[in-house]
């Protein structure tokens, strides 16, 4: 059996190529975690898998999509906040009104109807090809047979293999039921994400790599992006059925996608209190974040 399955999910032309090859994070890692004794494979995704036939494109699945994040990004919220905030809604909502409104005038263009080369056509086929990409590799990994399934992005990047490596290791010797997921990259800190009163370290558990890092528990699922995000593959599997019973459209980025899902499970009782782990500060940088700034 293999013990942890990578998945590294790209596309055609993406800026950081790189990544898919030999050099790119996740064939270097698994190479660093052979020597360590721990059986790894790796499989790149960086096909686009959308055709026409699976969703037909128009201007109202655009502005479905652009209406369903905002509306998912307010459910998200409010669980996070655990409860009435009258205050943090009317600033969500001023704060997705402004947001809305760009994304309309980026994205919505009467003018252009279903063109494929709009600028909402190419939304829409991005976001599909991304989701249909992290599923893939999510379905390959339960195919495997492995015990950890680690999916990254293309952009993931590490400036430390070595403390990488040795942090993983020690988070997938956890012989109990807990973690299902642990969040590894470092997109966002607590503050930004507003998840700072749901997490606290975990007892007896600590980062096994050489750098200065927390190991910590939420009492709700949490995301930091899905840059780079290792799960034990039973919860794969059961996460992947959550996903399969969502339809495809309204289509929205695979982030958002996820915390629908884990929201899901977490009000079924299929996700509980210290099911969730993150990082902190996590070990796997976030490129296209840091490049923005």
């Amino acid at each position: 059996m293999t013990a942890l399955f990578i998945g590294v999910v790209s596309y055609p032309a993406s800026r950081f190529a790189v990544s898919t090859g030999p050099d790119g994070l996740g064939h270097t890692l698994a190479a660093r975690l052979s020597q360590a004794g721990i059986d790894s494979t790796v499989e790149v995704n960086a096909t686009n898998a959308y055709e026409p036939p699976m969703l037909a494109i128009d201007g109202r699945m655009v502005a479905r999509s652009l209406h369903e994040q905002l509306n998912v990004e307010r459910r998200w919220a409010a669980f996070l906040r655990q409860g009435p905030d009258p205050a943090g809604r009317v600033r969500g909502f001023g704060a997705r009104g402004v947001r809305r409104c760009r994304e309309w005038l980026r994205y919505i263009r009467p003018w252009h109807g279903a063109e494929r080369d709009s600028a909402g056509s190419r939304r829409i086929r991005r976001l599909i090809n991304i989701e249909l990409s992290h599923f893939s590799l999510m379905r390959s990994s339960v195919a495997a047979g492995s015990d950890w399934t680690l999916i990254i992005e293309d952009d993931a990047s590490c400036r430390d293999l070595e403390d990488c490596a040795r942090g993983l290791i020690g988070l997938m010797a956890q012989g109990t039921r807990q973690p299902a997921y642990v969040n590894v990259s470092q997109s966002f800190n607590a503050t930004d994400l507003g998840i700072s009163h749901l997490i606290a370290p975990v007892p007896g558990a600590s980062w096994q790599g050489s750098a200065s890092r927390a190991v910590m528990a939420s009492t709700r699922p949490v995301t930091n992006t899905v840059c780079a995000i290792l799960y034990r593959t039973c919860f794969v599997r059961d996460l992947l059925a959550v996903a399969d019973a969502m339809p495809l459209d309204p289509v929205i980025p695979i982030d958002w996608k996820l915390n629908l899902a884990l929201m899901h499970m977490f009000e079924q009782g299929d996700l509980t209190a210290g099911d969730c782990w993150t990082v902190m500060p996590a070990p796997i940088d976030q490129l296209s974040m840091v490049a923005q700034g």
